[in-house]
């Protein structure tokens, strides 16, 4: 069963998938994975790692700056926090980077995508195609002694 922080629907964040969206993007995930009493340094670390998923998203799936980037953090019961990033763009895992030759292609100007800081980050990340967006599912264990 899933609650989210407030016992309300998920929060939730939409931005243009374009540069300027980035910084909100980070600060709202900073914000929540703090409420649930990470510590600092590790809060900081999923915000590169929201930055660099952000950045692929902008680069690879979204070039035009057309599309949008959603995302949602709901607490479960376990304690977990999920945090779903989903964008309108390309299909693009960018999950992949690296694992395939073909997937060096995906840019025009042959830039790869980075998941160095989101793997150091998130240990259990799924990517799925849905009708006409990515989706990105992070979860972040629970803080221990909160549960």
């Amino acid at each position: 069963m899933k609650k989210s922080l407030d016992e309300k629907e998920p929060d939730k964040i939409v931005r243009p998938a374009i540069p300027d969206s980035v910084q909100d993007l980070i600060e709202f995930v900073s914000s929540i994975v703090f409420e649930t009493g990470m510590e600092d340094d590790k809060v900081k670390t999923i915000g590169l790692a929201i930055e660099e998923v952000v950045q692929n998203i902008i680069e690879f799936a979204c070039p035009e700056g057309k599309e949008e980037i959603t995302i949602s953090c709901e607490l479960l019961d376990s304690g977990a926090t999920l945090i779903h990033i989903w964008d309108t763009g390309k299909p693009f895992n960018m999950l992949l980077a690296g694992t395939f030759p073909e997937v060096e292609l995906v840019s025009a100007h042959e830039k790869i995508p980075s998941t160095k800081m989101l793997k150091k980050a998130v240990k259990n990340i799924e990517y799925i195609r849905g009708k006409d967006k990515n989706i990105l599912i992070l979860t972040i264990p629970p803080v221990r002694g909160r549960n």
